[in-house]
């Protein structure tokens, strides 16, 4: 079953955000926009979470590609918790989640298009940012 977005509740509270946002871009801080994306992900397994994450964190760099690299992140994170351990291997999976036909959580339909377009673009990025997952996750000892 796929999570709509009008529930669970945090889920309806961050579609409430991106509206706002959206609307009045002005009114809403980098930090709010960080700050509501982190809190409406939540528990599940690495999988879904890397879903999940997709699914909250495209609005979000659509409206500020310049947050993208601490956006991607979170699925990043995910995917190497759940045991990928390449670059080509996580952009892979994010080019998958944007043909995902049944998502843990949908895409919102204007922010879908940057998981097809933008995403599989992001190759130096998302190596960076791999990179840094990477040490953070195996301990820089």
């Amino acid at each position: 079953m796929t999570a709509s977005w009008s529930s669970p509740p945090q889920l309806a509270a961050l579609a409430a955000f991106y509206a706002r946002a959206k609307a009045e871009p002005a009114t809403v801080s980098d930090a709010e926009l960080l700050a509501a994306v982190r809190n409406a992900h939540w528990p599940t397994n690495c999988w879904a979470y890397v879903d999940l994450s997709f699914a909250l964190i495209a609005p979000a760099c659509q409206l500020r590609p310049h947050l993208t690299a601490e956006l991607i992140a979170m699925p990043i994170a995910a995917m190497i918790a759940g045991g990928l351990d390449s670059v080509q291997q996580v952009l892979a999976c994010g080019e998958r989640c944007a043909v995902n036909r049944a998502p843990y959580v949908a895409t919102l339909p204007e922010a879908a298009g940057w998981l097809a377009q933008t995403w599989p673009t992001l190759d130096a990025l998302v190596a960076q940012v791999f990179a840094q997952q990477w040490l953070e996750a195996m301990g820089d000892d």
